[in-house]
């Protein structure tokens, strides 16, 4: 299930040649995310700059998306959230914590950015957010739970995500003590932020915390996050998250010097397929980690470009990440966006191998569209007019002449481009 919906927002698309790059050099690199891994580094692979941000700066993140409503825990610096099972919004004032620790714990999904800690609890509807449920009406989000939260410090404070209204795109929230002190209600428009992926909040602070570099300026983000360790329990792990619209192939027992790839092979659908499947635990005190022989990455880069990813080198202790990259095909002039944008189109299912694919976005009011898809090449592949209506749109795309690849599918209307990449099995 889809659980964004995305609205017409700017961005313009060129649509260019394609220089193939197999003949490059491969690239020797490393991020450092400091001694005790104390920071998150966000990297680009195509110009090699990395930017560090101390990981304890925030405690809860809101996706800046008009439509979006994801919001995330920074469970790696020790925030747990728990829904509260007792009432709804109107136990507020008489929160009961006796029987907290046998709550289920909610951490953010580490395979997908749209299921934070705060959308776990949802009953299975379209409607329902987890932290909230949409009006189809009036576009607002309403918040019907509640929250308990524990802060890396050890304090409990009680949460209510009270509304998204997205016509403003700005959220209202409140927290306190359980006690009722230090109760502040705070209100943050996202639309100052759209640049960014996702606007943090520090509680201890209490302060908007803007924390990421944007969104268009990295692939990869070396972290911590939490994952469900073995299926066992949550656990936290160093590893590596791909931004929205970069995919990557894993390729286990193989040769690294190979450079053959399938697109078959890429998965849109996951952004830690290279995680931390890279290196194994060798034990000791303090731990010591061995990189993973014979395993290969290729990513597609948020402009479509191919690189081959090897890692060479992790000293833990000391934070540091060695890896080769090369670039195999450079794309870098296809569905580049020239402006920011804080949205993109949904389409499913995505690698697709059926004969159809479903395009979804939401609109203010009626018209009509112009849908193209284009081969990596930049030829026009398909090119329809739609009509869209106000609300919610599905629009149903046959795909079935389309030849096994990657593909770039665009969405106009007047001067405003939206974009995403397509995978055909």
């Amino acid at each position: 299930m889809i659980k964004r919906i995305t609205s017409l927002l700017m961005a313009l698309v060129l649509i260019a040649g394609v220089a193939f790059s197999q003949d490059q050099p491969a690239i020797h690199d490393a991020i450092s995310m400091e001694p005790g891994r104390t920071h998150d580094v966000y990297y680009s692979l195509n110009s090699g700059t990395s930017t560090q941000v101390q990981r304890d700066v925030w405690d809860i993140a809101f996706s800046t998306r008009t439509m979006d409503v994801t919001i995330l825990t920074n469970g790696a610096s020790g925030v747990q959230l728990y829904t509260y099972p007792n009432s709804g919004t109107d136990g507020w004032e008489s929160i009961d914590t006796t029987g907290m620790y046998l709550w289920p714990l909610m951490y953010n999904d580490d395979t997908d950015w749209e299921n934070g800690a705060f959308n776990r609890n949802g009953t299975g509807s379209e409607l329902d957010y987890g932290w909230g449920v949409y009006n189809t009406i009036t576009h607002i989000i309403s918040g019907d739970s509640l929250f308990v939260m524990q802060m890396p410090d050890g304090k409990i404070k009680k949460m209510w995500i009270m509304k998204k209204n997205p016509i403003t795109n700005e959220y209202t929230f409140k927290y306190a003590s359980l006690d009722g002190t230090d109760e502040q209600e705070m209100a943050i428009a996202l639309n100052d932020y759209n640049t960014k992926n996702f606007i943090g909040y520090s509680i201890a602070n209490n302060a908007i915390v803007d924390f990421q570099p944007a969104t268009n300026d990295w692939d990869l983000l070396f972290a911590k996050y939490i994952t469900f360790y073995g299926g066992v329990m949550w656990y936290p792990v160093t590893g590596i998250k791909q931004n929205y619209n970069v995919q990557a192939a894993a390729y286990a027992m193989a040769d690294t010097s190979m450079i053959d790839y399938n697109t078959q092979d890429f998965d849109s659908a996951n952004i830690t397929t290279i995680g931390n499947n890279w290196y194994t635990l060798q034990g000791g005190m303090p731990p010591t980690y061995a990189i993973k022989d014979s395993l290969v990455y290729f990513v597609s880069d948020r402009e479509s470009s191919i690189w081959k990813v090897v890692f060479e080198d992790y000293q833990s202790s000391q934070g540091i990440i060695g890896f080769r990259k090369q670039l195999l095909e450079n794309h870098a002039g296809i569905a580049s966006p020239q402006i920011a944008t804080s949205g993109y189109m949904a389409v499913q299912p995505n690698p697709a191998s059926a004969t159809s694919v479903e395009v979804m976005f939401d609109a203010d009011d009626n018209g009509l569209a112009q849908l193209r898809i284009f081969s990596i090449t930049g030829a026009k592949s398909i090119d329809q007019t739609v009509t869209y209506s106000r609300g919610l749109n599905r629009h149903q795309i046959d795909i079935s002449r389309l030849p096994a690849g990657a593909y770039v599918i665009t969405l106009t209307v007047g001067a405003t481009t939206l974009r995403n990449k397509l995978i055909v099995q």
